[in-house]
């Protein structure tokens, strides 16, 4: 089977989880693909149910070529060439000869011990009054050449054997480091693992020369928050709005070069397509019974294998049959690690152990009519080819459940697509720009593995007909899949292929609840109601690494203009007030914004949500360039020489604001009168305003305010306007204000 490799092409990034894209292609030199073919280096915590394969193009559009019976499986890296063989028996015999010569320089060392240790014997004493006996010169230097030649031939044969010893301690050394760098060679580390689909292909029609494929698949550890950089220019009217993307992905594949789709998505929540029921005039009906997921099959549907059953039987009375193969269980994660497994060949005794095993029959879903029109929420429907396509024995695979598996909730329709590919149930739509969720709540949590794999059609296979549920849909076994796939590498396994897949898939899921940055907010509840996509304009580089990095998706140019605003009743000061018009076609989610003004750096803010074309506001702090200054005036007087008299309280107001920029600017005054209280003796008239005010309740900030009231004028280049207003509150003679009559300061 050829093994083609694929590049990443494009990441679509939902709320939680992204969907990958890779393209490959084929070159065909015989006229037409390979019937199957394998796509590795795919990360461990991919959904295997997500998997899609599709035919892109071809060179010949006469030809019929289409992708079926997707499958993932385990793939490790290619190994270095194989090493020579040790002999073992070789390597054995070598140590026996280090042992013996050890032996040997021990035997030499004790002897020149003891020929090192044999006294000299020293000259007689004489007897007193006697003269001295001959000394026995002879036999002294007979002993000690004795001594001194068994010395010297031992340390001549002592290193002869030491040189022998060193050397057949290099040949073990050599032949040891040859059998380590085998045995290295043969083993498989959990850091090595990868996934890779296998896929069939299906070829009709004319030659072939080069044919496109892309495979997809959903990884879950990954998610995304919004950022901006809002830059204005000198004088506030252009506006370059630098969109960014604060993402995090622990997949266990760096995205490198690929293309950016960032949505709002979730992807992996189930969500009912509305079914609108009909509007009759007339006499009340009773409601219609609910649909099932799936029919039951027919009555009598057994039958139909009684003609094969009775010529089986025909068949094994008149020969010889082997016999009928019974789908075996999945091994516990124990038997994979007993202490009695052998070292070498771990995936295959691990496949015999599984072999071994009798399948335990449970519940399954019963073959029937898939009833309803159901359709994936990005509108691409659902196929299987185990519909229309016998499956062997060896193909059918059993899911792993000790305890009978309940019936799935109910699924679409599955029809068939143009292209065949492995497509899921509920895996990575893509949601149109502006797509309504269909119910409140957005769908709720992402469905575990093994439920999504009980819904996914695809990954159901049709029992063979020796099989005593052979009229019932089986989920597929991935754990016999996976050990198979790896089997054929011959490579040594000492871990749980199974703990190290779901340990990926542990970690990937850890993304979720990392803590988001300072400022920024999570999409799928900014999003409201709808599901929001956004595109980068240029490739993007995203590690795997648990960590969050920005990463820039696109400028564009937009309106602004500017507002300053002073409150002269509070504060001398003038304030610059940026009015932006949202450039993009999409929704701005909330998130932090970097706001530059000419080049230069003046804050960071947060940014509201703001509506496809939509308007906001950012305020950029004081120009001092614009100052403001207000004086009053206040006078008391009497109403009336009658005995109800009456006090009226003058109030005036001079406001003057100089304009020291060499434009015109628009700038907004606002103030406040006083309010009388409700049935208060008191009454507040207004006088003449120059220019005319408005009413100003300041709704934008959600609180009311009374007696609010604003100028808005234009204040020429270099020149300074002037505004007045008087206002007189009245009252009884006899009383006073509380806190003094003076209103204004």
């Amino acid at each position: 089977m050829p093994i083609v490799e694929s590049r990443l092409d494009t990441v679509t990034l939902y709320h939680q989880g992204a969907r990958v894209t890779r393209l490959l292609s084929l070159d065909c030199s015989e006229g037409k693909p390979p019937t199957e073919l394998e796509i590795p280096r795919l990360p461990l915590s991919l959904f295997d149910a997500t998997v899609r394969v599709r035919v892109l193009s071809t060179d010949n559009p006469q030809a019929d070529l289409s992708a079926t019976h997707v499958r993932v499986g385990l793939w490790i890296p290619p190994r270095d060439a194989p090493l020579d063989t040790v002999d073992e028996a070789a390597l054995r015999s070598l140590r026996q000869q280090v042992r013996t010569v050890d032996s040997q320089l021990r035997q030499l060392g004790w002897e020149m011990s003891i020929l090192g240790g044999i006294p000299v014997p020293a000259r007689p004493r004489p007897e007193e009054g006697k003269p001295p006996p001959p000394a026995p010169m002879g036999a002294r230097i007979a002993l000690e050449q004795f001594s001194q030649d068994g010395m010297q031939s031992r340390i001549l044969e002592a290193r002869t054997l030491r040189e022998q010893w060193r050397k057949l301690n290099e040949e073990v050394a050599v032949l040891e480091e040859k059998m380590a760098r085998a045995s290295t060679a043969r083993e498989v580390t959990a850091e090595d693992l990868y996934k890779s689909v296998h896929v069939q292909l299906r070829h009709g029609g004319g030659a072939l020369r080069r044919v496109e494929l892309s495979v997809e698949y959903f990884v879950p550890g990954a998610r995304w928050a919004p950022s901006y950089q809002c830059r204005l220019s000198r004088d506030c009217r252009q506006v370059e709005l630098v969109t960014r993307a604060i993402i995090c992905q622990y997949s266990g594949e760096d995205w490198r070069g690929v293309k950016l789709v960032l949505s709002t998505a979730a992807p992996m929540s189930w969500t009912e397509l509305p079914e609108l029921a009909s509007i009759r005039i007339g006499r009340a009906q009773p409601p219609p019974p609910a649909r099932a997921g799936f029919r039951p099959p027919p009555k009598g549907a057994t039958a139909l294998f009684s003609d094969y059953d009775r010529d089986r039987k025909t068949l094994l009375r008149g020969s010889w049959a082997p016999e009928p193969y019974t789908l075996p269980a999945l091994p516990a994660p124990a038997d994979l690690e007993r202490e009695d497994a052998p070292v070498f060949g771990g995936v295959s005794d691990a496949l015999e152990r599984h072999e071994d095993r009798r399948y335990q029959g449970s519940e399954s879903l019963e073959l029937g009519s898939p009833a309803g029109d159901g359709y994936q929420s990005d509108g691409s429907a659902m196929y299987s080819e185990s519909e229309d396509e016998a499956v062997s024995p060896m193909e059918t695979f059993m899911a792993a459940a000790p305890a009978p598996m309940a019936p799935p909730p109910p699924a679409p329709v599955m029809a068939r697509p143009a292209m065949a590919v492995g497509a899921p149930a509920s895996a990575s739509p893509m949601r149109s720009k502006s797509v309504s969720r269909g119910g409140p709540g957005g769908g709720g949590a992402a469905p575990s593995r093994v439920g999504l794999e009980a819904v996914v059609f695809t990954h159901l296979r049709l029992s063979a007909a020796t099989d005593g549920m052979r009229n019932r849909l089986q989920p597929v076994d991935a754990r016999r899949f996976y050990l198979e796939s790896l089997s054929r590498f011959q490579v040594e396994v000492k871990f749980d292929v199974m703990a190290v897949v779901a340990e990926a898939e542990l970690r990937a899921n850890s993304v979720a609840h990392l803590p988001l940055p300072g400022g920024t907010a999570d999409v799928r509840a900014a999003s409201g109601h709808f599901d929001f996509s956004y595109t980068a304009d240029a490739t993007v580089d995203v590690p795997s690494d648990n960590a969050f990095h920005s990463v820039a998706l696109g400028t564009r140019t937009g309106e602004a203009s500017v507002l300053y605003v002073t409150v002269p009743r509070e504060d001398s000061n003038v304030y610059r007030q940026a009015q932006v018009k949202n450039p993009l076609a999409a929704p701005m989610l909330p998130g932090p914004a970097e706001v530059y003004v000419g080049g230069e750096y003046v804050l960071s803010t947060t940014l509201p949500s703001v509506p496809p074309r939509g308007e906001f506001k950012l305020g950029l702090g004081v120009e001092q360039a614009i100052r403001c200054a207000r004086n009053t005036h206040f006078r008391e007087a009497r109403s009336g020489e009658k005995i109800v008299a009456t006090t009226e309280l003058w109030h005036d107001i001079l406001i003057d604001v100089v304009n020291n920029l060499d434009r015109e600017i628009v700038c907004e005054v606002r103030e406040r009168i006083p309010q009388p209280a409700p049935n208060a003796e008191v009454v507040v008239e207004e006088g003449p305003v120059t220019p005319a005010w408005e009413f100003y309740a300041q709704d934008e900030r959600g609180s009311v305010l009374e007696g609010g009231r604003r100028w808005r004028l234009t204040v020429p280049a270099n020149g300074t306007s002037k505004l007045s207003a008087q206002y007189v509150v009245k009252l009884y003679a006899n009383n006073e204000l509380g806190g003094g009559n003076r209103r204004e300061a």
